[in-house]
């Protein structure tokens, strides 16, 4: 009997992580009845982190109304460990660029309310520690939207409060006073961006084309950006300008480490952790792994650079375990440690129809690969 282990990280607007393995799982299956599946879908911190923790037990799901990127209601969920007072939250669920329509995009305007609005929610329920994912934002309004959730505000020189948005950056004068019980809380940045907040390589520059920025806006975006930092330093002390990471999530990783003095860890690392990735890829009863199939919504050279396929990858590798890579969009033609790569699309397609289409798409991908796999 062969045993497969599936862990991948979406196909992000189109694939769930989730998704991935339920549609595997029932490929799998039809092919080779005998075969032992374990689904293991992951998240770097970005979308489907929340699904990693509930779908592997360790949280419950906890939904609620919340703000999109732009103040519509839309429903968003967080997980919860009430045994250890910890909230597990998505900053993609509430503030995520799939939240809006495309023509929608538009860095100046939409804000990261709803995901101060899930995290406020948490800390009513008892909440002592929170595991914040950072990653597939359509906002870059340093986390001050999502702070203000919270209770910490922000005035500009009249002392008048400042509009949601990349357009108030530029604005705001003072901060509020911080809620000392949000001093109180162990605040976790779940993220595997190291970018600074400013410069050629910070959160404007970027990651703000993918979030509708004109090149207008730049300058707006950008000093907006370093106002927040410097009013954030003279608040609390805290330089958050070079900081590695501080450009996550459009700055937002910047007002929380200004303001709450959270810490940046390595979404990887931290679902590797809680999730025991190493021990899902150990023999069970003497029956190894033959196989771990992973994948992403794009997999290139950035992949090598120690994105959740290839660090899944290396882990099979250094066990003698050979790994698969599917994705939407195919890059390269091989990477070191995966043992082969497919793209779900074989033919020419319109970027529209191959998302709209990927699960049949990759469930047809995955019956063409099974073949050559030799299960037993």
């Amino acid at each position: 009997m062969s045993r497969i282990l599936l862990a991948p990280d979406s196909f992000k607007g189109s694939l769930s992580a989730t998704q991935f393995c339920q549609i595997a799982s029932q490929v799998i299956e039809a092919y080779a009845p005998q075969t032992e599946v374990i689904s293991l879908p992951l998240s770097d911190g970005g979308e489907g982190f929340v699904d990693a923790y509930v779908t592997a037990g360790l949280a419950s799901r906890e939904t609620l109304w919340v703000s999109n990127p732009l103040g519509r209601k839309i429903k968003a969920a967080y997980g919860w460990q009430q045994e250890t007072h910890t909230a597990i939250i998505e900053m993609a669920q509430a503030s995520g660029l799939p939240k809006i329509r495309q023509e929608e995009r538009n860095p100046l305007q939409t804000h990261s309310l709803g995901t101060g609005q899930l995290i406020s929610a948490a800390i009513q329920q008892g909440a002592k520690r929170i595991i914040l994912g950072l990653g597939g934002s359509a906002t870059n309004d340093g986390g001050a939207a999502a702070l203000s959730a919270l209770g910490i505000s922000t005035f500009d020189a009249k002392g008048k409060e400042v509009m949601l948005g990349g357009q108030g950056l530029g604005q705001i004068a003072e901060i509020g006073d911080i809620p000392p019980h949000l001093l109180e809380i162990e605040w976790v940045l779940a993220c595997d961006v190291t970018n600074p907040l400013l410069g050629d390589h910070g959160a404007t520059a970027v990651f703000g084309p993918q979030k509708g920025l004109q090149p207008q806006q730049f300058d707006i975006l950008e000093k907006g950006l370093e106002n927040w930092a410097n009013v954030i330093l003279q608040k609390t002390g805290r330089d958050v300008r070079d900081l590695p990471g501080a450009g996550a999530a459009g700055g937002m990783a910047a007002g929380f480490i200004g303001l709450l003095d959270a810490k940046i860890e390595p979404g990887f690392e931290v679902l590797r952790q809680s999730l025991q990735i190493d021990r899902a890829m150990e023999a069970v009863d003497g029956q190894a792994i033959d196989w771990v199939i992973t994948g992403e919504g794009r997999i290139d050279e950035q992949t090598a650079y120690g994105k959740l396929p290839m660090r899944i990858a290396e882990m099979a590798k250094e066990r003698g375990i050979p790994c698969i890579g599917i994705c939407g969009s195919l890059g390269v033609s091989e990477l070191e440690a995966f043992t082969s790569l497919f793209s779900i699309v074989n033919t020419p397609m319109h970027e529209v129809d191959a998302m709209t289409n990927a699960q049949p798409l990759f469930a047809a991908c995955l019956q063409n690969l099974l073949p050559l796999m030799n299960l037993k």
